[in-house]
């Protein structure tokens, strides 16, 4: 148990120096300074199991696990070694490699389609999946739910954001927004577009469970009115079951987009799914239109596909994800004793499944919610716990991790009291409020 503060004057400083040579300091926004509190780790120079070390020394549990990609732990033996052993064999070829087709047989023989396209982040693959539902269709329109925050970084969606900025105007009314559990708002679209909404693309849960069949009504939709149903795995993929959330609710999508967590934090990502689409993208018939589908020299890099097999191998049995379950659903029963003991409940709530939950933040009447939600981040990481809202369990959460994570909360609702009895967190929030990630302006 730590028993002083952690500080972070050479993480603060780091933040500096690297927005001098990146845009907004990191490679995805989630990631950015604008995103933690100002006593957040920076310059991580390791990470072992569930805990990561930054540039001041400090140890932290992790409980982001790099955007819920690393799904195993970090620096995972079983994957280690195994890209290891590919890798000292090349890495990337003129012509496919032998590795190609053994993981492509690897993952559909997980999680289902007769058909993969292999890349290196999830935003390639979901534009993929537009662009092959708009080629299967002769359509436009995409319809996503607005209450899920990201699909790609590409046009198609950000253009529907409040982060619109740089998307030419005329792209922006090619994606629809629907609202999640509310059937007869994706209904009005299809009588408002008809003929015209090439795919129904969404996650196929989040945190709040999909109500009356809903998933199985978008379905009968998306077939009644000939548009492709994808389902965005990225997140769900290998947590809530295997090998996912479609299977768990036993919804079968015409495609599927993987990341995250299939490669234990390595870059590989796929989209798999029915053949007569998928063969859309492919080199017959001779003299059929040329869907140019995916073409990235590093789709298939050898260190990403050796990392995806061998995770997939291990969480194929079902075994890890239902140690996950039991693990979180301790963890959320002592999480919420403690919130329960601190009268927190107005303002504190875990949703969503034990392996993958929530922590919903809330402020006092004319209190800032978002300057609340960042002191409790600051306190949780001051005493040693790297969290950003959500708590990813993987095999690498032990005990020690869960005791470690357990005291840190406690003090951090301690303080967190405090704000709520005093209206504000005045005084006790030590830098800016974090901000939202899709928004106008800086």
């Amino acid at each position: 148990m730590k028993n002083n503060r952690l500080t972070f004057p050479k993480s603060i400083a780091f933040t500096k120096e690297i927005e001098r040579r990146i845009p907004g300091g990191a490679h995805t926004y989630s990631k950015g300074r604008d995103q933690f509190p100002r006593n957040a780790p920076n310059g991580i120079v390791r990470g072992a199991g569930a805990r990561v070390w930054d540039i001041d020394d400090n140890e932290l549990v992790d409980w982001s696990m790099g955007l819920t990609s690393v799904s195993l732990g970090h620096g995972h033996p079983a994957v280690v070694k195994r890209v290891v052993e590919v890798i000292q064999d090349g890495v990337n070829f003129q012509r496919p490699a032998r590795l190609e087709l053994e993981a492509a047989e690897t993952i559909l023989s997980v999680v289902g389609g007769d058909m993969v396209k292999f890349a290196k982040h999830g935003s390639s693959v979901t534009t993929a999946a537009v662009k092959l539902s708009r080629g299967a269709t002769g359509r436009g329109r995409v319809a996503v739910p607005g209450d899920h925050p990201f699909f790609s970084f590409d046009d198609w969606f950000i253009g529907s954001t409040a982060a619109d900025f740089g998307v030419p105007k005329a792209l922006k009314s090619f994606t629809l927004k629907f609202r999640y559990n509310d059937i007869e708002s994706l209904h009005g679209l299809f009588r408002q577009f008809p003929d015209e909404i090439a795919c129904v693309m969404l996650e196929p849960v989040r945190f709040d469970p999909p109500a009356n069949g809903f998933l199985g009504e978008v379905k009968e939709i998306c077939a009644k009115n000939g548009a492709v149903l994808v389902f965005d795995e990225m997140v769900s993929g290998l947590k809530i079951a295997i090998p996912g959330a479609g299977a768990y609710f036993d919804v079968e999508p015409d495609l599927s987009t993987w990341g995250k967590g299939i490669a234990n934090g390595f870059a590989a990502t796929a989209l798999t799914g029915r053949g007569d689409i998928m063969r859309l993208g492919g080199l017959e018939p001779e003299g059929a239109r040329k869907l140019f589908l995916l073409s990235t020299t590093h789709g298939a890099e050898s260190s990403g596909l050796a990392a995806m097999m061998e995770t997939l191998t291990l969480f194929q049995d079902g075994r890890i994800v239902a140690e996950n379950w039991k693990k979180g659903a301790s963890l959320r029963r002592r999480l919420e004793t403690i919130i329960a003991r601190h009268k927190l409940e107005p303002f504190l709530k875990l949703t969503g499944y034990p392996c993958l939950m929530l922590l919903e933040t809330g402020a006092p009447p004319d209190g800032d919610a978002l300057a609340f939600r960042t002191l409790l981040m600051q306190e949780l990481i001051a005493w040693g716990v790297l969290f950003q809202g959500l708590f990813v369990l993987t095999p690498s959460h032990g005990e020690q991790e869960i005791e470690d994570t357990i005291r840190a909360f406690d003090r951090a609702c301690e303080t967190y009291r405090q704000a709520v009895e005093a209206g504000s967190v005045d005084g006790l929030l030590e830098g800016s409020a974090i901000k939202p990630v899709f928004r106008r302006h800086l």
